[in-house]
């Protein structure tokens, strides 16, 4: 179900009420889609300008009334804003690498999206809190699934004893960490 804040920007661009209706997207959408678009090779301004050409299709899409109202507004704002930059840099064909420009799920919705994609974030900001010593270690157990002696050998550990006790303190720091921010424990259990 649409939440007040949608409702609000819907009924803001049906009436012609577009100043309102741009100052929620301003302040709720265009943070995300510039963290997406900077994260991705792109800079601030582009974000802005592929920003206005999402709210273009939002406010034709809800002037024709082809607006689904059980979707979320800042999902649609982002999966457009996302398809647009694609799109932009494969008219340019520049090469750039592009994070996450995978397709969307069958099942995933944009709200499902920008979830995982705060998730996303919210870890990779916790996994630079750990330090590099712990954020190695961790990256070559968690991701690269390597064993004890395979890490003691890639980080100059003196044995295996020594990458497992270092690996359990690492895990323990990284307990604590997310354990202390109530918005991530909140956000990793959605």
């Amino acid at each position: 179900m649409i939440n007040s804040k949608d409702e609000e920007i819907i009924t803001a661009i049906k009436t012609g009420n577009n100043s309102a209706a741009l100052n929620q997207l301003y302040k709720t959408a265009l943070p995300k889609i510039i963290r997406f678009i900077t994260r991705n090779n792109g800079d601030e301004e582009e974000a802005k300008d592929i920003f206005q050409d999402a709210v273009v299709a939002l406010f034709n899409t809800v002037m024709l009334g082809k607006f689904d109202m059980q979707k979320d507004v800042t999902g649609f704002l982002y999966f457009v804003s996302r398809n647009l930059w694609i799109n932009r840099i494969k008219k340019k064909d520049q090469h750039r690498r592009i994070k996450d420009t995978e397709l969307w799920a069958t099942n995933e919705t944009p709200v499902t999206f920008l979830i995982r994609e705060e998730k996303q974030v919210a870890i990779e900001e916790l996994m630079n809190q750990m330090g590099s010593q712990c954020k190695e270690l961790l990256k070559y157990t968690l991701h690269d699934k390597l064993n004890m002696k395979e890490v003691a050998q890639k980080m100059g550990f003196a044995g295996e004893t020594v990458a497992k006790t270092t690996h359990y303190r690492c895990k323990q720091k990284l307990a604590a960490l997310i354990f202390e921010s109530k918005n991530l424990m909140s956000l990793l259990r959605e």
